[in-house]
């Protein structure tokens, strides 16, 4: 839908800022349509950015190719040249968005063959046509907004949750590890697309915008990482054991505090408390329970780094969940 939007938002500029141009009377009008069509990416911020570098760059190249034109003569080895020295300093200026846009004016002072002010006047109207069109409508087209970023924030809630509720079956039962692990990994595939998406939307959201919706996107992309290491060890445990199944009940319960509030620091006491009991138990008397004991301790602490990271979030954006969805 995305790409489907973009390509309505060049058919309209390029239309738009041709017209604009052939009512003013200008040469190579259609340029200007051109030139706004490149000035539209997938997201308003690109949008913006690049076009502000390509309006710049293509100003310097104007002025550089008349200059050296004036100076050395119209002819194409001087144009060799120009676009030599030209696409290097827009490249160290990091303004080399408008490289083709500039050349492609340039060219038009070349065929003319002489200094012409009202041809550069000309140029000058064409690309700055082409790029206000351009950025007038970035920002007035309606794309995404924080409803689309909301159900976003839904989404990737359940999907750690699944997560997290495979994870505490996987506890108890081992048996059965191979198709557990191929659930996570489509889970993991999910998280990764909707985080790809909300990247995009991000860059929609112009104004009043604290990249809080992203942080907490990549907040969850850290959690499946631990969560990636807790299923890591859980594959490794071939016996169940009663600490399995007392740390399989508290995932369970962690799952039904998963959301936009900060419920980190209750479950960060529970964990406590059970880590403090198993501290206090009687050692292992087997080297297989040791092993067992060991890789249940190891999850626990990852439990733990996965509750700090939504603690820090919030330490970030205290508000998150009163602003975003109440």
């Amino acid at each position: 839908m995305r790409l489907f939007h973009t390509a309505i938002k060049m058919s309209l500029v390029g239309v738009i800022a041709s017209l604009v141009a052939f009512s003013l009377s200008l040469d190579y009008y259609l340029t200007a349509g051109i030139l706004a069509i490149l000035s539209i990416h997938l997201t308003k911020r690109d949008s913006l950015q690049i076009s502000l570098r390509r309006l710049i760059d293509a100003f310097y190249g104007l002025m550089l190719a008349t200059l050296m034109f004036i100076a050395f003569g119209y002819s194409f080895l001087v144009f060799s040249i120009f676009v030599f020295i030209f696409a290097y300093t827009s490249w160290v200026l990091k303004i080399s968005e408008g490289i083709v846009p500039a050349l492609v004016l340039v060219t038009h002072l070349l065929i003319k063959g002489s200094f012409d002010g009202g041809l550069l006047f000309n140029e000058f109207l064409l690309i700055t046509i082409a790029v206000a069109i351009a950025s007038v409508f970035n920002i007035i087209y309606p794309t995404s907004s924080e409803k689309t970023l909301d159900s976003y924030v839904k989404t990737i809630d359940q999907l750690v949750r699944d997560h997290l509720f495979m994870l505490s079956i996987l506890l108890k039962d081992p048996e059965y590890h191979d198709e557990y692990y191929r659930h996570y990994a489509m889970l993991n595939k999910k998280i990764s697309e909707t985080i790809d998406i909300v990247e995009l939307v991000d860059k929609d959201l112009l104004f009043q915008n604290d990249h809080s919706y992203l942080s907490y996107f990549h907040m969850r992309k850290e959690q499946t990482n631990y969560i990636r290491h807790m299923y890591q060890q859980a594959l490794k445990i071939k016996t169940l054991h009663p600490f399995a199944l007392e740390i399989s009940t508290f995932v369970k319960e962690l799952t039904y505090d998963i959301g936009i509030y900060n419920k980190a620091i209750f479950q960060l006491k529970k964990l406590d408390q059970l880590q403090q009991t198993y501290k206090e138990a009687s050692l292992p008397e087997t080297r297989e329970e040791f092993e067992i004991r060991a890789m249940l301790y190891q999850i626990l602490n990852e439990i733990e780094s996965l509750l700090m990271v939504k603690v820090e979030f919030h330490h970030q954006y205290p508000n998150f969940g009163d602003k975003h969805l109440t």
